[in-house]
């Protein structure tokens, strides 16, 4: 008897320890959105940053709970956000590459980011890559009008 209570204790503790998930480390935006941040070279500071842009572009809308995550491979910045994966359409994956360049160059000092969007595990189901910051164009000047 005693060795089937260890059993089962053991059994509930490998399945509550697989069931377990490290997002890593959250940041509270607000009550609906949150930015989870793991990895060398990211903290809480990061993660504010991004969080405070995403509601400044109105990725947050106060209606709508969202949920980003950041990772950092070395150099590269990697968002994971969470998405209706049945809401996507080509045009939306654009938006999101540019809007990960936008974030690349606000919040990242234009260093390199991949973008991923993911289910409500932070599971990606599609890697849109590399996303670049956009380069402003550059100034040209006008010959002066003759006279």
């Amino acid at each position: 008897m005693k060795s089937l209570k260890v059993f089962l204790l053991l059994a509930v503790a490998a399945i509550a320890f697989a069931g377990c998930q490290s997002y890593g480390k959250e940041y509270k935006v607000d009550d609906k959105h949150n930015v989870y941040y793991k990895g060398d070279g990211l903290d809480e500071a990061t993660a504010k940053k991004l969080g405070e842009y995403l509601k400044e572009q109105e990725y947050f809308q106060s209606d709508i709970k969202a949920t980003v995550q950041i990772t950092k491979n070395k150099d590269t910045f990697n968002l994971n956000f969470v998405v209706n994966k049945d809401k996507l359409d080509a045009d939306k994956e654009g938006n999101f590459r540019t809007f990960g360049g936008m974030i690349s160059k606000a919040v990242f000092g234009s260093a390199p980011v991949t973008l991923n969007l993911c289910n409500d595990h932070l599971e990606s189901f599609k890697s849109l890559g590399y996303c670049k910051a956009e380069e402003p164009a550059p100034v040209t000047e006008e010959p002066a009008p003759a006279k």
